[in-house]
């Protein structure tokens, strides 16, 4: 396939404009708003005195949503956490964006150092974040952390009603880090349709019920009319988390879950990429030169390149993928000198002792691989401890032979479908960490098992000599089952709409003292 064709994809992607028309159809009314920890857009001071600059903090979700936020309009609320944020707001902490061509409006909240150390820092990533992905021993309990996150998520759903005022809302939580500010949002406006997408795994209710405070959680986010999780398995262990540690009423055949009169619905959505961009970047016109200038600086001497791209977290596998790499190199020498790895390493959350354990714990194997199979002409691992810009992680994605995705535990992982999506030549291979969200979806990947390196040694090896009409079939498949961010968008719309006006209707009938085949005779 050449890179002027196009892939199978399931489905041609909507647009903004069409999730635009779906959300006035759905919600009509209704100003749109966008609640995350992460801002869209920082202001940041430019080397020049006095001069502001502006820039898209990474990731794909804040990306994906600034199109639909620009074709709605409404408010996003985020932390406001460049350094030269404070200086470009007006009296209500808000500033319109994109700065070129103002579209809607971002809200900012403060936060302060201690705010940062125990609600970000402390709750959201020592305590629900290892809790979460299945690692209770790495969980640090605080009652500062608990307090600090209380009240930052207070803060969010003060500025969240105050933005909306005397009008009507949908507000879309974002995320493990405002568990609690759906409550605080309902207790002053219950007119208001809520709804929360939860991007990491929810444990089991053997794991979550070590959370001295899982019913405060649980009890925030039932607050939402409809709350959205990754895998169906999520969906069935929020449910019986809230069936085990709480009195609401539990409807197996809905998936929903009623207290206090108020019914949450519980959604597998599992969440996508933006297509067309990876395609796009991949195959512009100046792919194919740097795509034969890393070749040049990774394996000049000609053979296969793997790429990882991850997060420096504990939860991604770096070690366990490194150690499988060992093994393959140690008791298949033929791939000595045939075989390099390029692992994009993002450092992350380097204030807490975890990640840096972790990150010695990396450099260490990358060391000593290194030195143990390294020649002259041919180093094994080359370790790239920095975030990349989407373009040219998609030419790495293009030019990598085979990726290797070694989740221990991940609610998606969306490098998995970024690798998939710009593979405009159909050649490469992913090996698929069985623990991902992405695996239930992802079928005709090579699925391995990270706590298992020698196996996946044999793994890597059986599907490097794979022939290549396979691959190229096996690749098809993958790019046929990929759906968009948009399609992502838009399931989340409907589910939302469908709930929202279930729960609307009954309420406006008996405002207007009609019964159900009333309304329908009028």
């Amino acid at each position: 396939m050449t890179a002027a064709e196009s892939p199978p994809f399931a489905q041609k992607p909507v647009s903004s404009a069409s999730l635009e028309s779906l959300f006035r159809e759905l919600f009509p009314g209704r100003r749109f708003l966008v609640a995350s920890n992460r801002e869209p857009y920082e202001h940041l001071w430019s080397e020049e005195v006095g001069e502001v600059r502006v820039r898209m903090p990474p990731g794909g979700l804040t990306s994906a949503l600034d199109p639909l936020l620009q074709a709605l309009g409404g408010t996003w609320v985020a932390w406001g956490s460049g350094e030269a944020d404070a200086s470009v707001v007006d009296d209500s902490d808000s500033v319109r964006v994109p700065p070129d061509d103002p579209r809607y409006t971002l809200r900012r909240i403060w936060l302060t150092h201690h705010d940062i150390h125990r609600y970000y820092l402390g709750f959201s990533n020592q305590f629900l974040w290892p809790l979460c992905h299945l690692r209770p021993d790495l969980t640090r309990i605080r009652a500062r952390y608990w307090e600090r996150y209380r009240k930052v998520n207070r803060r969010f759903a003060e500025a969240i009603v105050d933005d909306v005022r005397g009008e009507s809302a949908a507000v879309w939580f974002q995320d493990y880090h405002l568990a609690l500010a759906p409550a605080y949002v309902r207790e002053r406006r219950p007119d208001l349709t809520l709804a929360h997408f939860w991007h990491i795994p929810w444990p089991p209710v053997d794991i979550f019920r070590l959370a001295p405070h899982a019913e405060r959680l649980l009890h925030g986010l039932m607050a939402n009319d409809l709350v959205g999780f990754q895998l169906p398995t999520f969906c069935d262990n929020f449910l019986r988390c809230a069936q085990a540690l709480t009195n609401a009423e539990i409807d197996w055949r809905e998936r929903s879950v009623t207290s206090g009169g108020h019914t949450c619905h519980v959604r597998a959505l599992p969440i996508s990429i933006d297509i067309d961009a990876f395609r796009a970047a991949a195959s512009g016109p100046t792919a194919e030169a740097q795509m034969e200038r890393l070749r040049q600086r990774y394996l000049p001497g000609g053979g296969l390149v793997g790429i990882g791209v991850d997060r420096l977290d504990y939860s991604k596998g770096i070690p366990e993928k490194f150690k499988a790499l060992e093994f393959l190199w140690e008791r298949y020498p033929e791939f000595r000198e045939r075989v390099t790895f390029v692992q994009v390493a993002v450092p992350s959350r380097t204030d807490i002792e975890a990640y840096d354990d972790l990150t010695q714990k990396v450099d260490r194997q990358t060391r000593e691989i290194n030195d143990r199979f390294g020649t002259d002409r041919w180093r094994p691992i080359h370790l790239i401890k920095q975030s990349l810009p989407a373009d040219r992680l998609a030419v790495l994605y293009r030019l990598a032979d085979f990726c290797i995705v070694s989740s221990l535990q991940d609610g998606m992982n969306l490098v998995a479908k970024e690798y998939v999506a710009s593979q405009v030549d159909c050649r490469g291979l992913l090996l698929l960490s069985r623990f991902t969200g992405a695996a239930e979806e992802m079928s005709d990947a090579t699925l391995i098992n990270p706590y298992d390196p020698e196996q996946m040694a044999v793994d890597i090896r059986d599907a490097l000599v794979l022939p290549a009409e396979r691959k190229v079939e096996m690749m098809n498949t993958l790019q046929g089952s990929l759906s968009t961010i948009f399609d992502w968008m838009a399931d989340v719309f409907c589910e939302w709409g469908g709930v929202t006006q279930a729960r609307v209707r009954p309420a406006r009938l008996a405002d207007e003292g009609l019964e159900d085949d009333e309304e329908i005779v009028a």
